[in-house]
C-alpha cells in the first residue's frame, strides 16, 4: 500500500494508565527481515520520553524511553517468550510489563524474498541464486503426485519451532 498501517492504538491509554511514566518504555519487534533496525534508528531519533531519564527501572545510551529490543528479545514470538525469556543484549533486569513493544509486520510476500536473501534463524530447502530461481519453494518439487510443502524450522532462544512452511512461519509468528 502507499501507507502504513495501524493495529492497536486502542492499548496506548491502558498502557499509560498502568505504567509509571519513568518506566515507560518503547521499541521494535517483530520477525527478521521486517525493518526492526531501521524502526529502532527512525524512533531513537525521533521520539522521546522525557521521564525516562529520571527512570531508576532502566536505563538507556540517551535515556530517551526507546529500546534497541523488548526484553524477550527482538525477534522472538511474544506469544511464547515474552515473561519466559530474558534477552542476553539489554533484557536482563528490565521489567516486561513496562515495555511497550512495536511490532513490525512486513507483506508475505516481500519477507519471503528478504528471508532467501539472509535467512538468520530460519531453515529451509531451498536455493538461492541471484536471479532468485529457486527461492522461497513453498512446494516440494520432488513430489508430484501430489502438493506436500517444504518444511521450515526457526532456532528461537527458548526451542526450535517447526512449520508447515516458511509461509506458515509469517503466518504464526
Amino acid at each position: 500500500g502507499d501507507h502504513p498501517i495501524l493495529y492497536g492504538l486502542e492499548t496506548c491509554q491502558t498502557y499509560r494508565a498502568t505504567t509509571a511514566p519513568a518506566d515507560r518504555m518503547i521499541g521494535p519487534a517483530g520477525m527478521f527481515n521486517t525493518g526492526t533496525n531501521l524502526f529502532f534508528q527512525l524512533m531513537n531519533q525521533n521520539c522521546y520520553i522525557p521521564e525516562a531519564a529520571q527512570s531508576t527501572t532502566h536505563e538507556e545510551k540517551r535515556r530517551n524511553g526507546v529500546r534497541f529490543q523488548p526484553p524477550w528479545g527482538k525477534h522472538n514470538p511474544p506469544a511464547t517468550h515474552r515473561y519466559k525469556n530474558v534477552a542476553k543484549v539489554f533484557g536482563v533486569g528490565i521489567n516486561q510489563t513496562a515495555f511497550f513493544p512495536v511490532v513490525m509486520i512486513k507483506d508475505p510476500y516481500g519477507w519471503m524474498g528478504s528471508e532467501c536473501r539472509h535467512n538468520y534463524q530460519t531453515w529451509w530447502e531451498h536455493d538461492y541464486t541471484d536471479d532468485g530461481n529457486g527461492c522461497p519453494n513453498l512446494v516440494n518439487k520432488r513430489v508430484l503426485e501430489r502438493v506436500e510443502p517444504v518444511e521450515a524450522m526457526v532456532h528461537f532462544p527458548l526451542e526450535w519451532v517447526y512449520y508447515e512452511s516458511l509461509i506458515d512461519v509469517w503466518n504464526k509468528w
